[in-house]
C-alpha cells in the first residue's frame, strides 16, 4: 500500500491565532465608529445652539420686535423663535451667564444688539463657550479645551 501524500492545510493554533485577530480588529473599528457618533452629536447640538441664538437675532431684526432664545437648564432643553423645542445630549452641562432679570434667556432687539452674555457647554472633559455680543448681537462658538 502506498502511502498517501501529505497535503499542507492550517492547524487548529493556526485558525485561532486568525480568529481571534479578527474579533480584536472588529472591536477596534466598533470604538472608533462609537466615538465617531459621540463626537458628531457634540458637533450638532453645538451648533443647534448657535443656530437658535442667530435665528433669534434674525428674527428680531425682521420682525422689529424682541426675540428671545430660552433655555431650561434642568433638563438640557432649548427653544428659539418659532422653532421647537431641543433637547442637548444627556451628558453636555450648561451654565448661562446672561442679563439680570432675563431668567435663563438671552434677548435680541430689533437694532441688532442683544442681552449679551454667555453660554459654557461641558461635557467629558471639553469645554466649549458661546458669546453673545450686546453691542452687535454676534454669535461666537470656540472651543476651551
Amino acid at each position: 500500500m502506498r502511502p498517501l501524500p501529505r497535503t499542507r492545510g492550517f492547524t487548529l493554533f493556526e485558525l485561532l491565532v486568525v480568529i481571534a485577530l479578527i474579533g480584536i480588529s472588529i472591536a477596534l473599528v466598533g470604538l472608533g465608529v462609537g466615538k465617531g457618533l459621540h463626537s458628531a452629536h457634540e458637533r450638532r447640538a453645538l451648533s443647534e445652539v448657535v443656530h437658535a441664538l442667530r435665528a433669534a437675532r434674525v428674527q428680531a431684526i425682521v420682525t422689529g420686535q424682541p426675540a428671545q432664545t430660552r433655555f431650561d437648564l434642568n433638563s438640557g432643553r432649548f427653544q428659539g423663535p418659532l422653532q421647537k423645542v431641543r433637547q442637548l445630549p444627556a451628558d453636555m452641562h450648561v451654565q448661562l451667564h446672561t442679563a439680570e432679570g432675563l431668567g435663563s434667556a438671552f434677548e435680541f432687539y430689533p437694532d441688532g444688539g442683544s442681552s449679551g452674555g454667555n453660554l459654557l457647554l461641558t461635557r467629558d472633559a471639553q469645554q466649549w463657550r458661546v458669546d453673545i455680543n450686546w453691542l452687535t448681537g454676534s454669535v461666537q462658538l470656540r472651543a476651551l479645551k
